[in-house]
C-alpha cells in the first residue's frame, strides 16, 4: 500500500509540476493558493493534451512517460520565470489559514479514498464496479505501453495476437478516444507500477485533483476556508464520488477535475489588457480542448453549460462585449485545436447514439437506488436510509424513507434558492457558472428519464453533480450571502440542512472502507462487479515460481474471459504471454509453462505431476510440449470480457 500512495502522490507532484507555471503566467489575477491548487488539474490538461499529440505522431506512452514530464516541466519552469513578479505580488496574500486547511484537507481526502483499497479484498480495485471499462482501459494501456497507434493497423489480428494476445482486445478500440488509456499507461510509469496494479489508483489520482481543484472554486463561491475543504471532501468521497468511481468510466473521472477548472476560468473577471485577453483565451482553448480529448462525449453538455452561462450572463445585464469576445475566442481556439483529432466528433456521436440505446439492465445495475427515492437520489442520500443496513448493531442509524425523502425536498428548497442568490449575486460569478453545469445535468437527467432512457439518465445527472451540491452549500453557507436574503430562522434552518448534507457526504465516505473490509457492498447499489470476490488474486506463489524457473514466455487459457484477462494483464516483463499454440512448436519433449483454470478439488490427476505453482483459481504447471499437445483439444480458451 506505501508504494500505491507514494506512485500516486508522484503523480499528483508531476501533474502540479507541470502545469503550476502555465496557471501563473495565463491567470495572473488569481491568488497563489488558488492557483497552486488549480495547477495540477492544468497540468493534467496540458499533459493528457501533449501525450494526444504524441500519440498522433505514432509515439509510445511508456517510453514518453518520464520524457514528457521533463519537457512540460521545463516549459512550466519558463512560464513561473516568466510571470515571477506577479508571484512576488501575490506572496503577502497568501492565507496561512487555508493553506493548512487545504493541505489537511488533502491527506483526509487521500486516507478516505484509499482506506477501502487497504483493507478490501486482493480483488477490490481490480473487479469492483464497471470491469468491463476497467479492462477496456487497461488494454489500451498494455498496447500503448510499448506500440504506436498504427502499428495494429498494419498487421491482421492474428499477427497482433501472435506477438501478445493481451493486445488484441486494443486492436478494436483504437478507433475510439484513447487518451485516458494512454494516461494510464504514463501514470503507471511515473509511478513506477505495473498497469493492472495501478488502474485503480490512478482514478483516486483524479480525485485528488478534483479535490484541489474544487478548493479555490468554492472559495470563489462565497464559503470560508474550512467550509470550503469540508464540502470539497464530501463531493470528491461522498455518495456521488464513490459511485462514478465504481461505474469505471475512466475518462469521465478524468475530466472532473477538468470541468471543474473550466467552470473556474469561466467566472473570472474579464482582463482589462490585451495581453490578458489573449492569456485568457489560451487558457479557456487548453480547458475546452483537454476536455474534449479525455472525454468526447460529455463535449455537448460542457459547451452547453459554457453557452448558456453566456446567455444568463448577458440576460442578466453583467457580460461585456469584451468578456464575449474572449470567451468566443476562446472557445474557437480550443475547436481548432481538435483539428488533428477531428475523428473522435464521429466518435461522438455512435456513443451518443449506443448509451442512448443502453439495456435496462445497466440502470438496473447502477441506478436502482436513484429512481427508488427520487428526492434522495438526486442529492446522493440513499446510504442515510439503508446505509447501516448491513452492519450489526448499527441498523438503528438508519432512517425513515419518508424523512431522506423531505430532506431531499429540504436540499431542493435549497437548491432554488441558490439559484435566484446566484442570478442576483453581483459579486460573484462562479455561482452562477455552477448553475450552468448544474442545469445540464439536471436537463439531462430529466429529458432522458421522460424518455424512458434511465441510463443515460442517471449518466447524465452524474457528470456535474458537483455543481448541484455546490449551488446547495452556496445557498446556505456563501458569505457575505447573496439577495434575497432571509431572516434568522430560516437562515440557521438552510445553514441546519446543508450540515446535514455534508454529514451524509462524510458518512457515506466513511462507510465505503468499513463495507469493504467486511467484503460486502451496501444494498440497492452497483452490482455489475465482474468476477468480484470469485477470482482469487493473490497471485505471489504464482510469481515466484515463474521467477525461480527464470520463465520467458508461458500461455495461458481460461475458460472464464475475466480471468484470462486479469491474469494475462498481471504478468508482465520478464514474462511474456503468447497464444497457446505457439508453444506446441519445438521439441516436443521440452517442458513449457501454462496457466489454466484450477478446479475446486485441485489439479486433475494427470497434471498433478506438472503442478508448478497454485492459488484457489489459477493452476501453473510446467509440461511437456507433448503432453500439452494431446490436452489443447478439451481446453477451453475464452477471451475479452465484455
Amino acid at each position: 500500500m506505501r508504494d500505491i500512495i507514494l506512485a500516486m502522490l508522484a503523480n499528483c507532484l508531476v501533474y502540479a509540476g507541470v502545469g503550476l507555471g502555465p496557471i501563473i503566467l495565463l491567470a495572473p489575477r488569481i491568488g497563489l493558493l488558488a492557483a497552486s491548487a488549480l495547477a495540477p488539474a492544468v497540468g493534467y490538461a496540458l499533459y493528457s493534451v501533449a501525450l494526444t499529440w504524441w500519440l498522433l505522431q505514432e509515439g509510445t506512452a511508456g517510453s514518453a512517460a518520464w520524457p514528457l514530464a521533463g519537457v512540460l516541466g521545463l516549459v512550466s519552469a519558463l512560464c513561473l520565470a516568466a510571470g515571477w513578479k506577479s508571484v512576488r505580488t501575490r506572496l503577502p496574500g497568501v492565507s496561512g489559514r487555508r493553506a493548512v486547511a487545504g493541505l489537511l484537507g488533502f491527506v483526509m481526502c487521500l486516507g478516505l479514498l484509499t482506506a477501502p483499497l487497504a483493507v478490501g479484498n486482493k480483488g477490490y480495485g481490480i473487479f469492483r464496479g464497471n470491469a468491463s471499462d476497467s479492462f477496456i482501459y487497461m488494454y489500451l494501456a498494455r498496447y500503448f505501453d510499448a506500440h504506436p497507434r498504427a502499428w495494429a493497423f498494419a498487421l491482421t489480428e492474428e499477427e497482433v495476437t501472435a506477438v501478445d494476445p493481451m493486445l488484441g482486445p486494443a486492436r478494436s478500440m483504437l478507433n475510439i478516444r484513447w487518451t485516458s488509456g494512454a494516461m494510464l499507461t504514463a501514470g503507471a510509469r511515473l509511478g513506477g507500477q505495473g498497469i493492472l496494479d495501478f488502474q485503480y489508483p490512478f482514478t483516486l489520482v483524479s480525485y485528488l485533483l478534483f479535490f484541489a481543484a474544487l478548493l479555490p472554486f468554492l472559495t470563489a463561491m462565497g464559503l470560508s476556508a474550512p467550509l470550503a475543504t469540508l464540502a470539497a471532501l464530501a463531493l470528491t468521497t461522498g455518495f456521488y464520488g464513490q459511485l462514478v468511481l465504481d461505474i469505471r468510466a475512466f475518462s469521465q473521472i478524468n475530466t472532473l477535475p477538468l470541468a471543474v477548472l473550466l467552470a473556474f476560468v469561466l467566472a473570472l473577471p474579464a482582463p482589462g489588457s490585451l495581453g490578458g485577453a489573449v492569456r485568457r483565451a489560451t487558457l479557456l482553448g487548453l480547458c475546452y480542448l483537454a476536455t474534449f480529448v479525455n472525454y468526447t462525449e460529455i463535449f455537448p453538455m460542457v459547451f452547453g453549460a459554457s453557452a448558456a452561462y453566456l446567455c444568463l450572463k448577458a440576460a442578466l445585464s453583467r457580460l461585456t462585449r469584451r468578456e464575449a469576445a474572449i470567451q468566443a475566442a476562446g472557445f474557437a481556439l480550443g475547436m481548432a485545436a481538435t483539428w488533428p483529432v477531428r475523428f473522435l466528433f464521429k466518435h461522438m456521436l455512435a456513443q451518443i447514439q449506443f448509451t442512448a440505446t443502453a439495456p435496462e439492465l445497466w440502470s438496473e445495475a447502477y441506478f436502482s437506488w436513484l429512481f427508488h427515492n427520487l428526492p434522495a437520489g438526486i442529492f446522493g442520500l440513499p446510504l442515510l436510509e439503508y446505509g447501516f443496513s448491513r452492519l450489526p448493531g448499527w441498523e438503528f442509524l438508519d432512517l425513515p424513507g419518508w424523512l431522506v425523502a423531505a430532506l431531499g425536498c429540504g436540499l431542493g428548497a435549497l437548491f432554488l434558492l441558490g439559484v435566484v442568490r446566484a442570478m442576483t449575486d453581483r459579486r460573484r460569478d462562479a455561482p452562477l457558472a455552477a448553475l450552468c453545469f448544474a442545469a445540464a445535468s439536471l436537463a439531462a437527467f430529466c429529458l432522458f428519464a421522460v424518455t424512458g432512457k434511465p441510463w443515460v439518465a442517471g449518466k447524465g445527472l452524474s457528470y456535474f453533480y458537483p455543481a448541484i451540491a455546490a449551488l446547495v452549500l452556496y445557498a446556505a453557507l456563501a458569505r457575505p450571502a447573496a439577495p434575497p436574503r432571509l431572516p434568522r430562522l430560516p437562515a440557521a434552518l438552510a445553514a441546519g440542512l446543508a450540515g446535514c448534507f455534508l454529514v451524509a457526504q462524510l458518512a457515506a465516505a466513511g462507510l465505503r472502507p468499513v463495507y469493504a473490509a467486511k467484503d460486502i457492498d451496501y444494498p440497492r447499489y452497483a452490482r455489475n462487479h465482474g468476477r468480484y470476490r470469485t477470482i482469487d488474486c493473490e497471485l505471489a506463489p504464482i510469481r515466484a515460481a515463474l521467477r525461480r524457473a527464470k520463465v520467458a514466455e508461458l500461455a495461458i487459457c481460461s475458460a472464464d474471459p475475466w480471468k484470462w484477462s486479469f491474469l494475462g494483464l498481471s504478468l508482465t516483463a520478464p514474462q511474456r504471454v503468447v497464444p497457446l499454440r505457439s508453444l506446441l512448436r519445438g521439441d516436443p519433449g521440452e517442458a513449457v509453462f501454462v496457466a489454466l483454470d484450477r478446479p475446486v478439488t485441485g489439479a486433475p490427476s494427470h497434471l498433478a505431476p506438472y503442478l508448478a505453482a497454485e492459488n484457489a483459481t489459477f493452476a501453473l504447471y510446467r509440461i511437456p510440449r507433448h503432453v500439452l499437445a494431446a490436452l489443447v483439444p478439451e481446453l477451453r480458451c475464452e477471451e475479452v470480457p465484455y
